[in-house]
């Protein structure tokens, strides 16, 4: 069996990684052992996978190129672990290559209809969907908001043994109006430390149906994903005129690139932005004595 590793993964990477190794790897290279995959063995298996399709409903589609990218991470993680323990010579996914991968960033939601969304969750989620708009929150993240990360005026990301963040680092956000409003008539469940909790007094771990629901009556067609509420904050965030580099430490990202890759701009935001532009001499905008 490969070897796998948990060193600098988070729990979302561990079940991507695991689902990988269990759904596609194991039954491909099942029977053999590591000295016995080869490069030429390890490049069938990447042209399988760009050739297969999958099922999505009563459709089959092309596996992705994004797919089979993260397909040949796991590999090379798996062999460059197998080369450190001294198990293999030579890792034979080297040499693999990843395929350009198209971006296909999440619709940008309008601030209209973020406002309907809030307003049609249940009472018990919609201070949770405030949080995502108004903070920024990775999904994990707002699960495991502790009531004690929320205090004198800020949120708290705090990156925990059991539940660190994505690279390990615990940050703040300020607090506005609007989400301390929503957090304050939120209802605390005794016993329980986290903010958005179960009836039952667990973390939740997912709350499409609830979304997809309140979207629709909301008035938006399109699925919604917490992941896109994050999109939403980057990117009203950065044109309400705040600096980048102030919504780069909210986001929790490492490099400024990634932040500018979340941001999407409003077609009005653009409309406005560009008639703000203008070619003036001093004889136009000057006074009628200049002029003379």
């Amino acid at each position: 069996y490969l070897p796998w590793s948990e060193a600098n993964h988070s729990p979302k990477h561990h079940t991507l990684q695991e689902s990988i190794i269990r759904v596609q790897l194991v039954p491909y290279f099942k029977g053999r052992s590591l000295h016995e995959i080869t490069a030429k063995l390890v490049e069938d298996y990447v042209t399988q996978r760009h050739r297969g399709r999958y099922r999505c409903g009563r459709q089959t589609r092309q596996v992705k190129d994004a797919t089979v990218n993260r397909d040949i991470a796991c590999l090379k993680v798996l062999f460059r672990k197998a080369t450190e323990w001294g198990m293999v010579d030579d890792s034979p996914a080297t040499g693999l290559r990843t395929r350009k991968e198209n971006p296909n960033p999440p619709r940008l939601l309008e601030p209209d209809e973020i406002a309907r969304l809030i307003e049609e969750m249940p009472d018990h989620l919609s201070a949770l969907v405030a949080c995502a708009v108004y903070s920024g929150l990775r999904r994990e993240e707002l699960f495991h908001l502790r009531w004690e990360d929320v205090k004198a005026g800020e949120l708290n990301v705090v990156s925990r043994q059991d539940h660190p963040t994505k690279n390990r680092e615990s940050r703040r956000i300020p607090l506005c109006e609007s989400l301390s409003e929503a957090l304050s008539r939120h209802p605390r469940r005794l016993g329980c430390p986290y903010v958005f909790a179960s009836p039952e007094g667990k973390a939740y771990n997912d709350v499409r149906k609830s979304l997809d629901k309140a979207a629709l009556r909301a008035g938006i067609q399109d699925k919604i994903g917490l992941h896109q509420l994050r999109h939403a904050f980057c990117s009203h965030a950065l044109m309400s005129g705040i600096d980048a580099r102030t919504v780069q430490r909210w986001m929790g990202h490492k490099s400024l690139t990634t932040t500018m890759k979340y941001a999407h701009v409003s077609p009005d935001h653009e409309k406005a932005a560009i008639q703000r532009l203008r070619y003036e001499s001093r004889h136009q905008v000057g006074t009628g004595t200049d002029s003379q």
